[in-house]
């Protein structure tokens, strides 16, 4: 079957939902979303599809087609759309095929910056797949989360520029480590979770991610730097030990005994751990030998105790 691109075509907003996307893409050319799905396959939906609910899915036949949709090469729409990449494929069999389900099936739908989406030539309502319940807008500096309620879309940053710049760290740290990276800051967040730090957890409140994020960079920094001694073999028991009593003192929290329950869980290696990318990268190895891309901050860290707050909606 051959695809023609669309008459009208929108701007990517990285790190859109498929299901956010294609609702824009469709009204921009005056379809129906149905109709638009139609070109890309075969498939079933939940009634009532809203993407700020539920997220759409592809198989890989059904990515070629969308990708000629909007005469975008694959890997850009992949760079874009993090639902449309190998990791969250539909099964292959019967040809093209999307699904649209009750729920997404990893992460969360995040309500998207609405100064992105002018910028982008879009005052349509824009949803993000992410793999936590927040999502901190560093060029305009909002904070959005899964809350539907159109009432306070985001809350303004202005007055907390530090949360801003700590997020520039927390991205910074992931683009320099890896994947390993996104774990750090995941144990990070679960340290501050122990409740001997008498912290609140995450989920306690709407802005708990806010008052957490500055203390959780600083920390998964310090846990990088051992961690890299760690699996590079150029740490002693003696070191490790040292590390774990004197690290507590640079952050003014009552962390001692939490962090020696972390360094257990990361326990020193009898050889080096192979780079395959070498420089600023850091391999995985256990505990968090692989980490999903829409595994949340709770599924990833390597901490024995909830993260969560026992809430049904934390985030509003």
């Amino acid at each position: 079957m051959h695809i023609r691109p669309l008459p009208l075509q929108i701007r990517f907003i990285v790190g859109e939902s498929t299901g956010s996307y294609l609702t824009r893409l469709a009204s921009r050319n005056g379809l129906a979303v149905g109709r638009l799905l139609d070109s890309l396959g075969g498939g079933r939906s939940a009634p009532e599809v809203d993407p700020r609910y539920t997220e759409l899915y592809v198989n890989r036949a059904a990515r070629d087609r969308l990708a000629a949709l909007v005469a975008r090469p694959v890997k850009e729409l992949v760079r874009a759309l993090p639902s449309t990449g190998d990791e969250h494929l539909l099964r292959e069999g019967g040809g093209p095929a999307w699904r649209w389900p009750w729920a997404p099936h990893g992460g969360f739908l995040v309500r998207g910056c609405a100064l992105c989406a002018a910028a982008r030539e879009t005052d349509a309502p824009v949803w993000l797949i992410c793999s936590d319940m927040w999502h901190i807008c560093v060029r305009h500096g909002r904070f959005s989360d899964n809350s539907r309620d159109d009432s306070v879309p985001f809350i303004d940053l202005s007055p907390g520029p530090h949360v801003v710049g700590a997020e520039r760290q927390r991205q910074g740290l992931v683009r320099r480590l890896g994947p390993a990276g996104r774990a750090l800051i995941a144990d990070a967040f679960g340290v501050l979770a122990h409740d001997a730090t008498h912290l609140p957890r995450l989920g306690t409140d709407r802005t708990t991610p806010l008052r957490l994020l500055p203390a959780a960079v600083k920390l998964a920094s310090a846990m990088a730097s051992v961690e890299r001694r760690r699996l590079e073999g150029r740490i002693t028991p003696t070191d490790y030990a040292q590390w774990a009593e004197q690290a507590p003192s640079q952050f003014g929290l009552f962390i001692g005994r939490v962090l020696g329950v972390w360094a257990a869980k990361h326990p020193l290696l009898g050889a080096p751990v192979p780079n395959e990318r070498p420089g600023t990268y850091m391999p995985l190895t256990a505990p968090h030998e692989q980490v999903g891309s829409m595994q949340s901050v709770d599924e990833l860290t390597c901490v024995p105790w909830d993260v969560l707050a026992a809430c049904e909606r934390p985030y509003g």
